[in-house]
């Protein structure tokens, strides 16, 4: 059976290269996936400790359904429980429109990207960002769709 593609799995999939990460570390890191990764960002990035590949991966609203703060609470915490469980280093991660009108929590994870599309698929979610060292990308989970390069050409 093939997989769906995103836009079949969820109507947003065209706004996922706009999303703005901020990092909930001290100092606070924001990087704009609608804009090449500057070294300063680099830098900072690399300053809380995620200078070489990583994940950025939720469990918040399964296939692209939105679900009660409750629930994706709880979809939060199993997802913490099975990234502490596997010694995984994580911070958290607001993902977020350009306009902040929308987060989804997320956690920024120092795992192998097989590991993040492997949890993504059984929380259910259409994708994850992948950085791999030097720029991110939207690698499909539950979707059939090659990886996509940010920021997406212009």
């Amino acid at each position: 059976m093939t997989p769906p593609s995103p836009d079949q799995l969820d109507p947003d999939w065209h706004r996922y290269p706009d999303t703005v990460l901020r990092f909930r570390t001290t100092p606070e890191v924001r990087v704009d996936l609608r804009e090449p990764v500057s070294r300063d960002v680099l830098a900072d990035m690399s300053q809380i400790g995620f200078g070489g590949p990583f994940a950025v991966l939720t469990a918040h609203d399964p296939r692209g359904q939105d679900e009660s703060a409750e629930a994706n609470d709880r979809r939060t915490a199993e997802l913490d429980a099975r990234l502490r469980s596997a010694g995984a280093r994580f911070v958290y991660v607001d993902a977020c429109s350009p306009d902040g009108s929308h987060c989804e929590t997320s956690v920024a994870a120092e795992i192998p990207r097989d590991l993040a599309v492997r949890l993504a698929r059984e929380f259910e979610q259409v994708a994850i960002f992948w950085f791999d060292g030097d720029k991110f990308w939207i690698v499909g989970a539950l979707v059939a769709a090659d990886p996509v390069m940010l920021p997406r050409p212009v």
